[in-house]
Parts: C-alpha cells; sequence; structure tokens
C-alpha cells in the first residue's frame, strides 16, 4: 500500500518554517521552546481546570506534571 503524498501546500509550509527556524539564533530558538512549553502547560491546565472545577490549583499543577511526564509519542 502507498503512502497518501503530501500536499505541495504542506511542503511549501514546511520548509518556510524550517528556514525560519534555521535563521533564528540558538537563544532565539531557545526562547520559543520556553514559550511553547509555557503554552502547553497552560492549556493542559485550563482543559484540568474545566473537567475538575473542583480541583484546587495544585491537583490542577500535579495533573498538568503527571501527564508531561508520562505522555508518550507515535
Amino acid at each position: 500500500m502507498s503512502a497518501v503524498a503530501e500536499p505541495d501546500y504542506e511542503r511549501v509550509a514546511h520548509a518556510h518554517q524550517v528556514a525560519i527556524y534555521r535563521a533564528m539564533t540558538p537563544q532565539q530558538r531557545l526562547q520559543l521552546g520556553l514559550r511553547m512549553n509555557r503554552t502547553m502547560r497552560t492549556l493542559l491546565a485550563a482543559g484540568f481546570r474545566a473537567r475538575h472545577p473542583a480541583w484546587t490549583k495544585a491537583e490542577v499543577q500535579r495533573a498538568v506534571s503527571d501527564r508531561i511526564l508520562h505522555a508518550r509519542t507515535g
């Protein structure tokens, strides 16, 4: 079975994104990674608070930490 070809616009967008990252300094890439990490944690916390409104701030933070610690990819 053959793989589905990636649309041209996705290849172009990916190449553009890679060029932007390569043009960044290491410090800029680190700052971007840290900002993405904060955003992920904020979104996870909002989801836990929405599903568990009675949870304390500490319980939400623990759930976020546990989700990140035990995350799997692929």
